[in-house]
């Protein structure tokens, strides 16, 4: 059987190939390859690709045996070209995958507070869908495969969401998608957030004014505007898992945001992440935990605390010792 490594530079040839042959991003050449594999055949419209390119790639998808593969290694592969084409097409950091470790650290949270019935997951920045796929996915193996989850998606970028719907089918996972402006009205209403926040400027300045959290002057931050769209369309009681830029919690533009959502939600967790995970001061992030109002209280304590380290198991153990003292705690 091969390995990985030798899976994903044959079928990043294969990629190349048909992204030569329709002169297209490699983002959207991977979209159609994986459509090709899983149908079994390589689809042409208008001519493209030609007939020798036709040939060579059936050659090539040959070549992989996909019909062997496991779903794991679907999966893995899929991933590693998804990092690879989100890099080499120039796209915006922001819609990097969310590391795998930040989505073991927020289901730890989740599979904690929230009820064990079926409920509406969204993500609001679901980009290829890494974050949203990986919390669903690690709360299913918790709980025995429940499947627990109605999920959604919001992104602008249509490319990104193509990316998200052959994740999903690979993992063999439903989900709703919808390309749009999330700082406008949501098609549901969901019990539950989770998102990655996108970092940066929001341009669009006449919808910014119909936010309580819009700047005096200038761009507003597009993150802080997502906070107070998820707070405005959570259902009642429902949960946020959000990671966030470290700024926005502190500094002038916490000094502001802070109280506001304090006054709004009932915060529960606020946990620094390590500074090691990120590139730069300006790109650190925490994780914010919130639960709308509705008819629950507020817990007794925020649960405030910082990791040093998750690249060994026992921060992870710790940071889950600490959860479970506080959740002893909190409603008591």
């Amino acid at each position: 059987m091969k390995n990985i490594e030798e899976l994903f530079g044959q079928t990043l040839a294969a990629v190349e190939r048909l992204q030569e042959a329709l002169n297209v991003s490699l983002a959207d050449a991977l979209v159609e390859t994986f459509d090709n594999l899983e149908s079994g055949e390589v689809r042409v419209e208008m001519g493209a690709p030609d007939e020798q390119a036709v040939e060579e790639l059936k050659q090539l998808y040959a070549a992989l045996n996909y019909g062997s593969w496991s779903k794991a290694q679907k999966e893995q592969v899929y991933g590693l070209l998804v990092l690879k084409a989100i890099n080499d097409d120039g796209r915006d950091a922001n819609q990097m995958p969310t590391p795998p470790v930040l989505a073991t650290v927020l289901t730890l949270f989740m599979d904690k507070l929230l009820p064990k019935k079926k409920q509406v997951l969204l993500d609001p920045a679901v980009g290829s869908g890494s974050l949203l796929f990986a919390v669903d996915q690690q709360l299913a193996a918790q709980n025995h495969s429940e499947d627990r989850f109605d999920l959604v998606g919001l992104d602008n970028d249509e490319g990104m969401l193509n990316l998200a719907d052959v994740a999903a089918h690979l993992a063999g996972l439903t989900a709703d998608f919808y390309c749009q402006d999330a700082l406008t009205a949501w098609p549901v209403k969901p019990d539950v957030v989770v998102s990655d926040l996108p970092i940066g400027f929001y341009a669009n300045d006449d919808n910014a004014k119909n936010f309580d959290l819009r700047t005096k002057e200038g761009h507003a931050y597009a993150h802080v505007l997502f906070v107070e769209q998820i707070v405005k369309n959570l259902a009642e009681d429902g949960f946020a898992f959000l990671l966030v830029p470290q700024s926005m919690l502190t500094g002038t533009v916490g000094a502001d945001f802070m109280p506001w959502l304090a006054n709004r939600v009932h915060l529960q967790a606020i946990i620094q992440l390590p500074s090691r995970l990120f590139q730069s001061k300006i790109s650190q992030k925490s994780i914010l935990v919130f639960q709308n109002h509705g008819s629950s209280q507020p817990p007794k304590e925020v649960l405030l605390t910082k990791l040093a380290d998750l690249k060994n198991e026992e921060s992870l153990v710790g940071l889950n010792i600490k959860l479970n003292e506080w959740y002893t705690k909190k409603d008591n």
